[in-house]
């Protein structure tokens, strides 16, 4: 496990992160994660209860840090406080927001200590988001659930009827439309209240969003103050006013309205199905437990990291003391969770290698048979943390077609791929763009004011669709951990579509392409197959998948579409994932996903000139507003 994300290595990501760089509106780092060897876990360092007295391991603690403080230098920052984040690992908090040079600067010398294990920025994650579908009724289907329909059509078919990169969920409902017991965790921007959205399967969730600053009226939390046990999402608009107001917090944060992210993601995973109103989910029974990680400007890792613990069952911390002393520095711990999930749902990331903060909370929730799925990002271009961390089920978007949709990432990291909607982005926009997911929304630009069906697309609305798969095949066979939910998923995918004309994914074609099994994971999702093999396993019998035809994508819109030349510029970034399947013949890349310096300028100076998008740094999945 790397000891730190090294100064360069730092300052490199900004150019895709932009939390450095003055012309992408990010919000300041305003602090560092750090774990010390052989730590002890949080929980072993409060006083007993009976007694009050301090365990031997809190005085050794914080001597340590104390010890760690004074000799980094770290100690003479005024303001200085630790807060307890993950296991045993802590959240270095500055009285003010750090330039990204102080933050590497105190990166490096906390990692020249000995005893310390890891430290990485403790930076904002953005919702992972692609660009809005237009409003046009005739745009989208009638039907904008198309991808709740089961697989199939041919170049035959007219467009409405190419169903070859959808689920199969339709069909999977004949051997089960999930259970009660099970549990999908959703960490996101929190819910809305809507009346195609059952409040039975809601289970009581909390909010993890911790900074709320009582003087001054305001923080990323926007609900009136830090950590509490209301999922509800206030809004994560962002004015000029409050950048005015305040601009060491918001001034790097984009002016939005708000977008009701969480909603939005929660409707695709377990609106309410089969009440003659609205819209269908892709699961009709089993609980949402609402987690809150994400406020005003994105999420924060460290709130990411203990939702997804808190989700897990395991103990975080509610309120901070305020304090460097390590014994003291939890001042209210949060009720444990009383119904802890089996699946994570996360569509929120950064634009970075995975970092050790986020690879020992998922580690710990594997080990207790959770399994994280995480939106690979839509920059077209290398999967996004968490996504490409180890164990975690990492999603790419495709087209209702089953061909990568022209925003999401690709590369080895990722796990498997569905639909995501695909946007009006690119040259082929227009000819091949699906309309999206309708899904649940608000029309409030502020505060919640009037429940919507919006159509959204991003790989923000594919991971829900890969977690309701879990979730259906955790109903067919409760017994399931971890690694059989991954083996599962991979073992029952389809292949990914071919194509004589559309190139295959690659830097040199990165917009909409043929995927690969070294691009966008072990094929197409097939809910039907996952569950089956679900069941399988519950009796004890080998799974044997379906000896799959080969579907090939060659009709008359994609060639109108491939000879308008190339739907987005090439990047140049390697993504470490050739077409090793033979897909597509087409350019291959080789190496591990990693991004040099000058890849990363070259990202995004291609970024900043592609048209009528959004920039995507690292941000939410979402798209499609259709009101």
């Amino acid at each position: 496990m790397p000891a730190i994300l090294s100064a360069r290595a730092f300052v490199a990501a900004c150019l895709l992160t932009a939390s450095c760089c003055a012309a992408e509106a990010v919000p300041a780092v305003r602090g560092l994660l750090v774990r010390l060897r052989a730590a002890p876990a949080h929980v072993d360092l409060q006083p007993d209860a009976a007694t009050r007295r301090r365990p031997a391991a809190a005085a050794r603690e914080d001597a340590r840090w104390r010890a760690l403080l004074a000799g980094s230098g770290l100690g003479a920052e005024p303001g200085l406080r630790l807060e307890p984040v993950g296991r045993d690992a802590w959240r270095v908090v500055f009285d003010r927001a750090a330039s990204p040079a102080v933050v590497a600067r105190w990166t490096t010398a906390l990692a020249a200590r000995a005893e310390v294990q890891w430290a990485v920025p403790n930076e904002r994650e953005q919702a992972l988001q692609a660009a809005p579908l237009p409003d046009d009724p005739a745009f989208a289907p009638a039907d904008g659930q198309w991808w709740l329909h089961p697989a199939g059509g041919s170049d035959a078919n007219a467009i409405a009827d190419r169903l070859r990169g959808v689920p199969g969920l339709r069909t999977a409902w004949a051997r089960t439309t999930g259970a009660d017991a099970t549990v999908v965790a959703v960490l996101d921007s929190g819910i809305v209240p809507h009346p195609d959205l059952d409040a039975r399967r809601l289970l009581p969730g909390y909010d993890m969003v911790s900074d709320w600053d009582d003087a001054a009226g305001r923080g990323y939390a926007n609900d009136g103050d830090g950590r509490d046990a209301d999922p509800t999402d206030p809004g994560d608009w962002v004015s000029a006013a409050d950048q005015t107001a305040d601009p060491a917090r918001y001034g790097g944060c984009a002016v939005q309205a708000s977008d009701w992210h969480g909603a939005a993601v929660t409707g695709v995973l377990a609106a309410a199905t089969d009440n003659g109103v609205g819209i269908a989910a892709a699961t009709w029974n089993g609980r949402v437990l609402p987690v809150r990680v994400a406020g005003k400007c994105g999420a924060e890792v460290a709130d990411i990291v203990d939702g997804m613990r808190w989700a897990a069952g395991l103990r975080v911390c509610r309120r901070y003391a305020g304090t460097v002393d390590a014994a003291q520095a939890c001042a209210e711990w949060a009720p444990v969770n009383p119904t802890p999930a089996r699946v994570v749902n996360l569509s929120f990331g950064g634009v970075a290698d995975c970092s050790a903060a986020y690879q020992d909370a998922i580690d710990e929730l594997h080990a207790l048979g959770v399994v994280v799925v995480a939106a690979g990002g839509n920059g077209h271009g290398v999967p996004t943390r968490p996504a490409n961390c180890r164990g975690v089920v990492g999603v790419a978007a495709l087209n209702r077609d089953g061909f990568k949709a022209v925003y999401s990432n690709f590369g080895p990291a990722l796990q498997i791929s569905t639909v995501g909607g695909d946007t009006t982005d690119g040259a082929w926009g227009p000819l091949l763009a699906d309309g999206g997911l309708q899904t649940l929304g608000d029309a409030g630009a502020t505060g919640a004011a009037s429940p919507s069906y919006p159509h959204r697309a991003g790989t923000s609305f594919a991971a829900p669709v890969v977690s309701a798969a879990a979730a259906l095949m955790l109903a067919a066979d409760p017994s399931l951990d971890a690694d059989d939910l991954v083996a599962g998923l991979r073992a029952s995918a389809r292949p990914h579509v071919r194509s004589s004309v559309l190139p295959a994914c690659s830097a040199a074609a990165p917009g909409r392409c043929t995927c690969s099994t070294a691009t966008c994971g072990a094929g197409i999702l097939d809910a039907d197959q996952a569950v089956a093999y679900a069941q399988a396993h519950a009796q004890g019998l080998p799974y044997v998948a379906p000896n799959w035809p080969a579907q090939v994508v060659d009709d008359d819109q994609v060639r109108q579409a491939v000879a308008l030349g190339a739907d987005l510029p090439g990047t140049g970034v390697d993504t470490g994932a050739g077409a090793t399947d033979g897909s597509t013949p087409g350019a291959t890349t080789a190496g591990g996903g990693g991004l040099g310096v000058g890849e990363l300028a070259a990202l995004a100076a291609l970024a900043a000139l592609l048209p009528g998008r959004r920039r995507v740094r690292a941000r939410r999945s979402t798209s499609v507003d259709r009101r």
